[in-house]
């Protein structure tokens, strides 16, 4: 019994790092490299610990500087995917370990992507999938067109689900992002959203 007590507290205090398992494109773009920095920016809190309960996924988006100073903006959604553990002299134990989903590109199609990923996330857990998952990665990464700037606005549908691309015209006065302003509003007073615009 006291091997399977340090057992459990060694697991209980195991640090482990995020690293890239799967990408696509599978070869780096001409000048435009995938940093292994990115692992910190899709696990932002550090270190990962194994949890005894399943968690919600939850999406987060960041913006990374590349050495040229040109900025990926990114959409990570965080699922919590089950492993058994098999501990010596111990029976299994069902652990919870995050696997992070993430769209880079120049593009600050935030919402867009967020809403990509989570149907996709959907689409595996429905089972029957009428293509393999690689085909829709593909799909969307290299097939369907960025929207030119102005009044012309993209879209594809994944299950139920429409997702729309635009692009704000050149003149556009402020640098435009898609993020979801409604929290903003909702959180704080008209005078200090127009503090923390300005």
């Amino acid at each position: 019994a006291g091997t399977m007590e340090v057992e459990e507290e060694f697991l209980e205090e195991v640090d482990f790092e995020p690293v890239i398992t799967g990408r696509y494109p599978l070869e780096d773009r001409e000048g435009n490299p995938l940093q292994e920095s990115v692992t910190a920016f899709c696990v932002p809190r550090g270190p990962i610990r194994i949890r005894e309960e399943s968690s919600m996924p939850k999406v987060h988006y960041f913006v990374a500087t590349g050495g040229q100073g040109q900025q990926m903006y990114g959409t990570c959604l965080t699922l919590y995917e089950p492993y058994l553990l098999l501990p010596r002299n111990s029976s299994k134990r069902k652990v919870y370990l995050p696997k992070c989903l993430t769209i880079l590109s120049t593009y600050p199609y935030l919402v867009a992507f967020r809403e990509y990923l989570s149907q996709l996330h959907r689409l595996t857990k429905m089972g029957d999938m009428p293509m393999p998952i690689e085909r829709y990665i593909v799909n969307f990464c290299a097939e369907i067109p960025a929207p030119p700037p102005g009044s012309f606005e993209v879209q594809t549908t994944v299950l139920d689900s429409v997702i729309k691309f635009w692009s704000p015209p050149y003149n556009q006065p402020i640098a435009w992002v898609s993020l979801p302003f409604s929290h903003l509003f909702e959180c704080l007073e008209i005078e200090n959203v127009i503090t923390v615009w300005h």
